[in-house]
């Protein structure tokens, strides 16, 4: 027999399947052209019953099942076992209301997420391609935006969590000496060489190898502030301070905002219209069932059953 953890599989038996079979009367009779597939006592699998929980089934399930017949009657021995259990169902409720009225309100639940399920697969959408022409025109911010990014060099002057006030002023003295000197001229590689603490920086000549949006949650919310502050490509900012110390930071390079063409969004924009059409259709459909004209209310009922919840006086 083939070892592919069959019974665990089975035993994880949706919810969907155990209510129905919940619902199912374990006597029930068939009907001559749906015959008995398997049969156990008073409890029966239909021809096509059994067509349907097959088709519950893994496509692996499905082929050992057909295969091999040890794998078949471990496959059905769990269904009917699956089925038996939920038998009980009716006995064991039946002198406690409790369980009863967990039992009833499980089925009717089940019943209402069955009824809406299918409404909503019964839902034919529009041809929303004109109208998603239109959002693309007036939300063409939230669909096709590809906001500006920035890309960088800096200087690195670190200072550790808990350095005394007296050495962050000297490497905030010393840090703004060398801005200085940039912004007169100095060659920026060389004083990356000379002064930046970050690993590796000479070699990277100070390069941030990355392109920065704003607001990119990969990078210290102060230096893409500071970043984002420069007015030009060559400009530095001034100093700005992260967890890791104090940043010179030079504009390298810009990449305008710009928009995506309609053609590599549209099939966002139509699964958005897509699904606000079947929300609405939703929401008009429950609506159907909210009082009707001719609803009852017993106050005196209504106020019994609530008395246990007033707020003590």
């Amino acid at each position: 027999m083939k070892q592919i953890g069959l019974t665990m599989k089975l035993l994880k038996i949706t919810v969907l399947q155990l209510l129905v079979l919940l619902s199912a009367t374990a006597s029930a009779s068939p009907q001559q052209d749906n015959p008995v597939a398997v049969q156990d006592g008073d409890v029966v699998i239909t021809e096509q019953e059994l067509a349907y929980l097959v088709t519950t089934w893994t496509g692996q399930m499905r082929s050992v099942a057909a295969e091999d017949e040890g794998d078949r009657l471990e496959l059905l021995n769990l269904m009917m076992a699956n089925k038996r259990v939920a038998a009980e169902a009716d006995e064991l409720v039946s002198d406690n209301p409790e369980l009863y009225y967990q039992y009833q309100h499980a089925l009717e639940g089940f019943k209402r997420d069955f009824v809406l399920r299918t409404y909503k697969d019964s839902i034919e959408s529009p041809d929303f391609t004109d109208l998603a022409r239109e959002q693309y025109v007036v939300n063409k911010n939230k669909y096709a935006v590809v906001p500006e990014t920035r890309l960088s060099s800096h200087i690195l002057f670190e200072v550790r969590p808990g350095t005394s006030a007296d050495i962050r002023n000297v490497v905030r003295e010393e840090a703004q000496a060398v801005l200085d000197e940039l912004r007169a001229g100095a060659d920026f590689e060389e004083m990356v060489t000379l002064h930046s603490d970050e690993p590796g920086a000479s070699q990277r000549k100070g390069k941030f190898d990355r392109w920065i949006r704003y607001g990119d949650a990969g990078v210290s919310a102060p230096y893409v502030e500071g970043l984002f502050a420069i007015q030009g490509v060559g400009v530095y900012s001034d100093l700005v301070q992260t967890q890791f110390g104090l940043h010179i930071i030079r504009l390298d390079g810009i990449q305008e905002k710009s928009y995506k063409p309609f053609e590599e969004v549209a099939g966002k924009i139509v699964t958005d219209l897509q699904n606000e059409f079947i929300k609405l259709s939703m929401k008009d459909f429950v609506t159907k069932f909210n009082f009707s004209d001719d609803v009852m209310i017993d106050e005196e009922v209504v106020t019994r059953v609530l008395a246990p919840y007033q707020p003590q006086q």
